[in-house]
């Protein structure tokens, strides 16, 4: 990855912390250290974070980066935030934790996300917490 490419993809990371910031008032930032596995962002309870920022990208880009976010979440809830160039914040998230009885297997599926402006992910993941902090925080 070159140095731009790097630098594009910090300064996407610390664009989306301060984003989910200001929807939640959680106080997330940008994971300094990273290795493989981890969440790109830090303080959003429940959720493993993954933020994609790109000049442009397909659906099965989408897709592909979906797959890494869902593998990576262990436990947490995943969420992938992408921005294309000269574009908004997309969020995508899985459906199956707001049904009943649905199974990690069934909302890692691609086809199981709904993708929205991140207030819209925002407002769940508040309520979620707002719901059981215990159980989110078991998560994470």
């Amino acid at each position: 990855m070159s140095k731009v490419q790097c630098d594009k993809g910090k300064a996407g990371e610390r664009e989306a912390a301060a984003l989910i910031r200001d929807l939640t008032g959680w106080d997330v930032r940008r994971r300094v250290r990273q290795h493989d596995g981890d969440s790109d962002l830090v303080g959003v309870p429940g959720w493993s974070v993954e933020i994609k920022r790109y000049r442009s990208a397909s659906q099965a880009d989408v897709a592909r980066w979906w797959v890494q976010a869902a593998a990576q979440a262990g436990e947490l809830l995943p969420v992938l935030l992408y921005r294309l160039d000269r574009a908004d914040w997309r969020a995508v998230w899985p459906l199956g934790p707001l049904l009943t009885g649905q199974t990690a297997e069934t909302w890692q599926a691609f086809k199981w996300t709904v993708g929205s402006a991140p207030a819209a992910w925002a407002a769940v993941a508040r309520e979620l917490v707002a719901a059981d902090p215990a159980a989110t925080e078991q998560r994470g």
